[in-house]
C-alpha cells in the first residue's frame, strides 16, 4: 500500500497557509485599531488581498482596496 498525501500537505504545512496568515493579520490589525474597527483598508499589492477581503466579509467589516498601507480604522 502506498502513502497518499492528504490534500498535498505535509504535517509541517498545517497551520502555515495563506488563509491562516490572512486571518491572523486581520485579527492583529483589528487589535491594533484604536476604537471599534469599522473599515479595512487593503493595499492593492497585498499578497493576501483576496483572503483578507473574504474574512472581512465574514466579519461584516467593510473594506476598500487602496494604494496606502493595509490597516483597520475606526470611525
Amino acid at each position: 500500500m502506498s502513502d497518499i498525501p492528504l490534500l498535498d500537505k505535509e504535517l509541517n504545512d498545517w497551520g502555515n497557509d495563506e488563509q491562516e496568515q490572512a486571518y491572523d493579520l486581520l485579527q492583529s490589525l483589528k487589535a491594533d485599531c484604536e476604537g471599534t474597527p469599522s473599515k479595512l483598508y487593503i493595499n492593492e499589492d497585498e499578497e493576501l488581498q483576496s483572503y483578507l477581503m473574504w474574512f472581512a466579509r465574514m466579519e461584516n467589516l467593510p473594506y476598500e482596496v487602496t494604494d496606502g498601507e493595509t490597516k483597520v480604522c475606526s470611525d
